[in-house]
């Protein structure tokens, strides 16, 4: 919520509802209170000021940019300078039948009088906005407007007498102590009307939504968080041709998705806002957030190391994201981006939910030869015994005839028995290069 703001009152809200009709809102008067020696927070439910100080005829109520919004209206007070000894904290707009219009807090701002050595008319200006623009009765005092005028004038002068501050702004004190003053605008004040949602949940096929009240301007639909454009699109939203309580959407929406009709919301001109309960779920263009923030895609990721990527490391713990080839059995939903690459090739699993992983425990792994011919027959993911390669070995032992010599064994072709020596066996229980144990995993 904001430092300093102007709402409708209830009373304020009931007569714009009322003047939709044929009566006329007219503004009379305005008034300023010092807050009782306290800040305020305006309440759309008071009825006066907390303790007013100061009240007198609206200087005038005018359209501050008439080619602008038609409903959008100002009420101008003029605080004469033979006014003053106290300290501005609210204002208050009142209509002829003394109700109060509009409340609203000011910057703790005194009021000085000719005792205190500087005084000078204070203007105070308050905008809002009406439903309809022949509600309000338009009043103007040229005389005190002319007067309020030349003071803004006088102030713009000493301006550029004191160093800092831009074009139009005047020195004003912020408290009683010396040289604590700053810059500001001497006419402007903050101004925040109150909004108006109204939350409804949406029927499956439904266009069609009828507002229980409609009483301001600026509407904003949303559905399920996100803006719709007001326009005659299947995206956007129109309003109806007769009833002002009406409006139609330019497409049906999921049984059960959540509208939200906001009136006169103060961000209606602003480019949507993203939700924080949406988690970056609602930018607009995602591919386009992630190239401006130098981040890549899940996808993108999964191209530098796509699901199904077999990794050796050098712990003895899986990192994230991968999973040891132990052959293990894991769900298909759980891990379905990785069943969806690999399928029932190393294991069909329970044969519905789940699937197995490769193990390559204590395996050496061979290239698929996919058609080359170095190691034909196999498919893919077959397992390979292991094998020495065909060869011969030659013998040769000692012969008592050879007077100890060697020679190769051999048995004569007329038979007779020649000397056989067998070689003794060496070596382990497998054939195998050397090598070093590594924890083999697969990304998932």
């Amino acid at each position: 919520m904001p430092d300093f703001q102007t709402l409708h009152t209830e009373a304020g809200l009931a007569a714009i509802y009322a003047a939709s009709g044929s009566e006329q809102i007219t503004l009379t008067h305005m008034a300023v209170g010092d807050g009782g020696g306290l800040d305020v927070i305006p309440d759309p439910s008071q009825t006066a000021l907390v303790r007013e100080v100061f009240r007198a005829e609206i200087n005038r109520v005018y359209k501050p940019d008439p080619s602008g919004d038609p409903t959008r209206f100002a009420a101008e007070l003029v605080v004469p300078a033979t006014e003053g000894g106290f300290t501005l904290r609210e204002v208050g707009v009142f209509d002829a039948d003394g109700s109060l219009f509009a409340v609203g807090n000011l910057p703790a701002t005194y009021k000085p009088t000719e005792a205190d050595g500087a005084y000078a008319d204070t203007v105070i200006r308050l905008e809002f906005i009406v439903s309809n623009a022949e509600v309000i009765t338009l009043r103007v005092d040229p005389n005190v407007a002319v007067a309020s005028q030349q003071w803004v004038v006088n102030n713009i002068v000493a301006a550029t007498v004191i160093p800092g501050g831009t074009t139009q702004q005047v020195l004003r004190k912020v408290s009683n102590a010396d040289g604590d003053v700053e810059w500001a605008d001497p006419t402007d004040a903050n101004i925040t009307v109150s909004t108006i949602e109204e939350r409804q949940v949406l029927a499956g096929g439904q266009t069609q939504v009828d507002l229980t009240l409609t009483n301001t301007t600026g509407l904003a639909v949303y559905i399920e968080g996100l803006r719709l454009p007001n326009e005659a699109i299947a995206e956007g939203w129109q309003p109806d041709g007769s009833l002002s309580t009406r409006l139609h959407l330019g497409q049906s929406y999921p049984a059960g998705s959540e509208l939200i009709a906001v009136q006169n919301e103060p961000a209606s001109a602003l480019p949507e806002a993203l939700r924080k309960d949406q988690n970056l779920a609602d930018v607009p263009d995602k591919a386009a957030g992630r190239a401006n923030l130098g981040v890549p895609s899940l996808d993108q990721m999964r191209q530098r190391t796509p699901t199904g990527a077999v990794m050796d490391f050098a712990m003895p713990t899986a990192p994230a994201g991968w999973l040891k080839c132990n052959g293990a059995e894991i769900s298909r939903t759980v891990y379905a981006d990785l069943f969806n690459a690999i399928g029932t090739i190393w294991g069909g699993g329970n044969g519905s939910t789940t699937f197995n992983l490769p193990d390559f425990r204590g395996e050496f792994r061979r290239g698929w030869d996919d058609g080359r011919g170095i190691d034909a027959g196999r498919s893919f993911a077959a397992a390979q015994a292991d094998a020495f390669r065909a060869h011969t070995h030659q013998l040769v032992g000692n012969d008592a005839d050879t007077g100890g010599q060697s020679r190769a064994v051999h048995i004569d072709d007329d038979g007779k028995e020649g000397r056989i020596d067998v070689t003794e066996p060496t070596g382990g229980n497998e054939t195998r290069p050397r090598n070093i144990a590594v924890l083999t995993c697969i990304k998932f």
